[in-house]
């Protein structure tokens, strides 16, 4: 052994980190931050801008375009963002919070910080329920939980006083109490405002729902056009949530939610027993009701009667239990001839007039049998017809999701005509009408688990309720009772996007979203690791972005494209450009609570590149582990077994990525580790294209839709609920990971290929020791759930270790270890359980566990020391006084011990075995390292990469005496991170020559720039301490932002200084701690673009207005400048005056002349003193416009303390009086002389 002194006297003189000792070299800075933050609770979106806002429950909005357009502020008080609304085109964005507060916020006009402007808001007198947003007319429509619906004028930022819509449901009410409706509303009944809905043609007739019904407002007129009160006869089904008590009775099925149809003649009314109502615009009488899969249910046929009890069920009827309709869309298409075909059927035929299609075949009366009246061979376009999105309206066990009508053209009857018809419709109009609703195809975006609420995203334009044309349909979906429950708060809802309509022409193909929206919900992370990857490995990572003939992700980007975003300089640039470091590419690698594993592009190249977001998707390169553990070779894990029996108990618990052979270790939270490889996809031919890989995916997602449709059955329920685990509740398959349906079914029938696995289908327990080392080790390469025809990460083997303890009994990180080498070693711990892994079999080298008996494989090993494994390290280096430099794996513990296992290679074979003799010692201050690290004599971390390993088999094959270093040189250096140190020891087992010693410490990574090390050490007081080497001695100090969280979280470093930081599943940042000469940023962002006109509403011409005056029995349609001028009435205020904000302003005043005269001397200082002075009171305005808005704020959190304080000061002086009180009771009474009472009793006995 060395001695101390001598150790210290070697590394006294040596300055590994050199050029990084002045703190100059460093700032810290965040980059991006990758989550909200909070849970999402509402969702809006501008077709015109293409634009989409988001809201949180803490108050926090988030506006995203195109790649890189992202912008975010908050309310200023943390509360619930209830409702969002667009006025699309303008650029202003309204949201209402959950302490009924409007604000609206004006995108085109940004303060000095870069946010939206707050140009009005208002606290509203009535919880608000819904809003509604025209872009024909600036104004609001909010509806209130009194029934009331208030008008906010957007331009002038005030209410509309004449306006305002008043409760039309209470005389209706008042009538049903005077008719003798059994179940009529007591007069202390207040109706509820639950859906507004402008009509799509005629911006003058507002559609109000209301518990009880929905009344048509003339807004002209100030009157209530129509009524219409839902009736479910008695005997009829309805929903069939009805029980035999109440079905000979006559019901009314609350109001749920409203849509019109495009053309403006039909709407659609969801209820709360699950039905869907159509009514004409023109009649107070439904058109028909239905229910997902049945047509007609306000009628009463034989088998609803009594088909139940001919069955020979016992006892009652048994309600459907059946969901209510939550939400309703109805959608057309352009190039149809839909309004044409409208316009007609009022106005009736002509000759200028199209030729109408021919009509539709009628479906049959009972619903979804309509669905094969035409093949699907022959279905190539919608024909003109429409799509009804519908959210709810299912039973118990039909398979959950959004469902689509598509509903035919309509053909109006020849030679109708309406003019003169003020009440019930002509029956042949009836009867096209009905026709016109009956669905030709039913079609289904299955979710895992039950959606929430959806968004269509119109191509372009804002008309027609926002879904017009849509593109693309966003689906937020609630908890997935099959994953996980985390003990950290999370957002349970999650955010699915695909395209839309999923027609025959159309394949479903699902989008990526913008990076800070994809962590939430199913894809919640859990852990984040950063790694900066070489060149040549990041290429074969984006192998797919350089072949034309291969996609390069198998998923599009949601179709956002509003916004402009601008690079601009990093504040902190070097003085000197040629001292600029040149950074590696870098890869994110997540986990997350579906068992996915995600791949990002973090790389500096993208932060000026505005083509693309940050971070990239690699989406072909995600990882599902659920598909693998349902895989038949995968049947021998214990994890695979829990998994088909209890999936919500399956968690990832780490990961770990070789940069250089490109292969990945991920941990389960039940001790198992499955090690995948990159492999390149298997093309056919030349001529692939990337319309294959979209054929394929569609071809699945259309095998999954349809056998959940066929599920629905018409007479019967299911008996069973369909599996957690496997079945029809799974996402529609990702296009990167979609394995082919005959391959699936040659594996679970083949027994060639159950044969072939290199182990016998028998499952281990941990509690016995497996006989064979091998066991351990179990073979996946013949997994199929795998898409061969893409580059991915393929299963190759799986390794079975003992479940991991917790680190301590308030901490739910496991004590567990998996660290995968770039020389093709994997080793895994678990608690103190070992395992070493040649992955070139694979074959076990060693496998350990103290807790029952130690197996080992080729060579010796030897271990005593029950306390957990603590850390692991791979290197390539010489150990004390073996100057050989060989692959060692130093093995760290709680106790303090460190083992070093040394690999040898077989001579003449390709195989390796570990040496006979397993160094084993102990340091004190490594007691409990979770990071270690190896550096050589240079200062270079001895990594076991292929480079390193090939220079020392060299060496060993010609190793001479003057090769090797002086005994009691300096070889290697070690350095351990413990919670409470870091220490630097020589050549591993010697002496200890430096320490550092801090408290909390959590993590720690070597950085490298200009080619010298430093070493980063993260705390729990969210504090980064940058070290020098060898001598450990403080550099800087750089602290995290903690605003709001008071954990650091867990952090992962690279070598270039970069970091993620994982602070919660609602927040994931970027961060860097070498701001120094970094690449620009795209941070100056645009939201609004006001040379993007609005789109002219289609059919909104004078044939169109003529039309629809004859559909309101010849009343006049009025426009939308007329409807405005009604709405702001008389004494409407002028606009509000909204300058461009003068610190955003950096055009000179004569930028847009083309020939300036050149003023004199005296002219351009007094210009000069105005433009100052002007730049000044607008700075000065602004200021204090904000400094109002903050005192508010500061006004209402103080008045909130002082009513606490008011309360608690009387809370104190009622306790006072109780306690003086009792304190004059105990004063007034006497104290008790007991020998005196005891005389006085003894004298009366006498």
């Amino acid at each position: 052994m060395f001695k101390s002194s001598s150790a210290k006297r070697a590394v006294e003189d040596l300055d590994f980190t050199q050029l990084l000792r002045d703190t100059s070299e460093y700032a810290f800075a965040s980059l991006a931050d990758l989550g909200l933050g909070a849970e999402l609770s509402a969702l809006a979106f501008d077709p015109v801008q293409s634009l989409l806002a988001v809201g949180t429950s803490n108050g926090q909005l988030v506006v995203c375009g195109g790649p890189q357009v992202q912008l975010s502020w908050d309310l200023g008080r943390p509360l619930k963002v209830k409702h969002l609304a667009f006025r699309p085109g303008s650029g202003f964005l309204a949201a209402v919070d959950s302490k009924d507060t409007l604000s609206v916020y004006d995108l085109s006009r940004l303060d000095r910080l870069g946010k939206p402007t707050r140009d009005s808001s208002l606290s509203m007198r009535s919880a608000i329920t819904c809003l509604e947003a025209s872009a024909s007319v600036p104004f609001l429509f909010l509806g209130g939980k009194d029934g009331t619906v208030d008008v906010f004028d957007i331009d002038r930022g005030v209410l509309a006083p004449h306006a305002r819509v008043p409760n039309l449901w209470l005389a209706q009410e008042e009538i049903l109490r005077r008719s003798g409706v059994q179940d009529a509303p007591s007069r202390r009944h207040i109706p509820v405002c639950l859906d507004i809905k402008v009509h799509p043609v005629d911006v003058n007739l507002l559609l109000v729902a209301y518990e009880g019904g929905v009344s048509l407002w003339n807004i002209a007129q100030q009157c209530a056009e129509r009524n219409w009160d839902f009736v479910v006869p008695p005997g009829a089904p309805g929903g069939g949530n009805d029980p035999e008590d109440l079905i000979f009775a006559e019901r009314r099925p609350g109001v749920t939610c409203l849509a019109w149809r495009p053309d403006g003649l039909l709407f659609a009314v969801g209820h709360e027993d699950g039905c869907i109502s159509f009514a004409s615009a023109v009649d107070e009488n439904p058109i028909t009701m239905r229910t997902l899969e049945r047509s007609d249910v306000n009628k009463a046929t034989e088998e609803d009667l009594f088909g139940w009890s001919a069955q020979g069920e016992p006892g009652q009827r048994k309600p459907a239990n059946r969901e209510p309709i939550f939400r309703l869309a109805w959608s057309a298409f352009p190039g149809e001839t839909l309004y044409d075909k409208a316009v007609a059927s009022w106005s009736g035929a002509s000759a200028g007039s199209p030729t109408p299609a021919s009509p539709p075949p009628s479906g049959s009366a009972t619903g979804f049998e309509s669905r094969a009246i035409r093949p699907p061979e022959e279905r190539t376009h919608l024909d003109g017809g429409t799509v009804l999105t519908v959210l709810g309206g299912l039973l118990p066990h039909d398979p959950t999701g959004v469902h689509l009508l598509e509903l035919p053209a309509y053909v109006p009857p020849t030679g109708s005509s309406t003019s003169k018809h003020t009440g019930n419709i002509p029956a042949p109009l009836r009867q096209a009408l009905k026709e016109s609703v009956q669905p030709l195809q039913h079609n289904l975006y299955p979710t895992s688990s039950p959606p929430e609420d959806f968004l269509l995203l119109p191509r372009s334009s804002p008309h027609h309720g926002m879904a017009f044309d849509p593109n693309a349909i966003i689906i937020t979906t609630g908890s997935d009772r099959s994953l996980p429950v985390l003990a950290a708060a999370h957002s349970p809802r999650g955010l699915e996007a695909w395209s839309f309509p999923p027609t025959n022409t159309r394949p479903v193909r699902r989008f990526d979203l913008p990076p800070i929206l994809s962590f939430s919900g199913s894809s919640t992370c859990t852990s984040a690791k950063l790694y900066n990857v070489p060149t040549l490995s990041y290429h074969k990572l984006l192998h797919q972005s350089t072949s034309p003939a291969v996609p390069f992700n198998t998923n599009e980007r949601l179709p956002l494209k509003g916004g402009i975003s601008t690079p601009k300089p990093r504040p902190n640039q070097p003085n000197n450009p040629t001292r600029k470091s040149a950074s590696h590419p870098r890869v994110l690698v997540t986990l997350h609570l579906d068992l996915t594993v995600r791949f990002w592009d973090v790389s500096d190249s993208l932060l000026h590149n505005v083509e693309e977001d940050v971070p990239r998707p690699l989406s072909h390169l995600d990882v599902n582990l659920r598909s693998l553990l349902k895989d038949p070779v995968a049947m021998e894990l214990d994890v695979s077994r829990v998994f088909r029996e209890r999936p919500w108990e399956v968690e990832l618990d780490k990961v770990d990525l070789a940069t250089e052979t490109l292969e990945l270790a991920v941990s389960f939270s039940s001790g198992e580790v499955v090690v995948l490889r990159l492999v390149y996809g298997e093309q056919e031919s030349s001529a692939w294209r990337a319309e294959d890989a979209f054929d394929r995916t569609a071809e699945d997602a259309h095998e999954t839709v349809t056998s959940a449709l066929n599920d629905l059955s018409l007479d019967t329920v299911p008996e069973q609920p369909p599996d957690l685990a496997s079945g029809h509740n799974e996402h529609l398959p990702h296009s990167t990971n979609a394995s082919s349906k005959s391959d699936e079914r040659q594996t679970s029938t083949s027994p060639r290929r159950r044969m072939s696995l290199r182990k016998p289908s028998s499952i281990v327990s941990h509690s016995e020791p497996a006989l064979e080392i091998q066991d351990q080790c179990i073979d996946l390469s013949l997994a199929t759930s795998f898409d061969s025809s893409i580059d991915s990460f393929r299963p190759v083997c799986a390794l079975r270790l003992p479940p991991p303890p917790s680190v301590s009994a308030s901490s739910a990180r496991k004590a567990s270890c998996v660290v995968i080498s770039n020389i093709g070693f994997v080793s895994v711990s678990s608690g103190a359980a070992l395992m070493i892994v040649d992955l070139r079999g694979p074959e076990v080298l060693l496998y350990e566990d103290p807790a029952t008996v130690s197996i080992h494989g080729k060579g010796k090993g030897k271990g005593s020391d029950a306390s957990p494994v603590t850390s692991l390290s791979w290197a390539i280096c010489a150990l004390g006084q073996d100057l050989e430099r060989s692959p060692r794996l130093v093995v760290n513990q709680g106790s303090g011990s460190c083992r070093v296992f040394e690999l040898s290679q077989i001579v003449g074979d390709s195989s390796w075995l570990l040496a006979g003799k397993v160094p084993s010692f102990q340091h004190d201050t490594a007691a409990g390292a979770f990071a270690t690290f190896i550096l050589d004599k240079l200062g270079a971390e001895a990594g076991a990469t292929p480079t390193n390993l090939q220079l020392a088999l060299g060496q060993q094959a010609n190793l001479s005496a003057a090769d090797l270093d002086a005994k009691g040189a300096l070889t290697s250096l070690w350095i351990t991170v413990s919670p409470s140190a870091v220490a630097a020891y020589f050549n591993i087992d010697g002496p200890r020559t430096a320490v550092f010693e801090s408290s909390g410490l959590v993590s720690a990574a070597l950085a490298v720039r200009f080619g010298c090390p430093v070493l980063a050490v993260v705390s729990k007081s969210r504090q980064i301490t940058v070290l020098s080497l060898p001598d450990l001695s403080q550099i800087t100090r750089m602290s995290f932002s903690a605003a709001v969280h008071t954990d650091v979280g867990e952090i992962s470093i690279s070598r270039d200084g970069d970091l993620v930081q994982n602070i919660d599943p609602f927040t994931i940042k970027l961060h860097t701690i070498f701001d120094i000469g970094k690449n620009t940023l795209a941070g100056d962002v645009a939201l609004h673009r006001p040379e993007i006109p609005v789109p002219a509403q289609l059919s909104v011409v004078t044939s169109a207005k003529s039309a629809f005056s004859s559909l309101f029995g010849g009343q006049k349609v009025f426009g939308p400048a007329e409807v405005e001028a009604i709405l702001g009435g008389p004494n409407r205020p002028p606009p509000k005056a909204r300058e461009p904000l003068a610190v955003r302003s950096a055009l000179p005043q004569h930028a847009s002349q083309s020939n300036p005269a050149k003023p004199t001397p005296r002219v351009q200082q007094v210009q000069g003193d105005m433009t100052s002075t002007s730049n000044i009171l607008a700075q000065t305005t602004e200021a204090l416009r904000e400094r109002g808005e903050y005192l508010g704020t500061l006004q209402e959190r103080l008045g909130g303390m002082a009513s606490e304080a008011a309360k608690f000061a009387q809370d104190t002086h009622k306790m006072a009086k109780q306690e003086a009180a009792k304190a004059t009771l105990k004063t007034i009474r006497p104290p008790v002389d007991w020998r005196t009472l005891s005389t006085r009793v003894a004298d009366l006995k006498l």
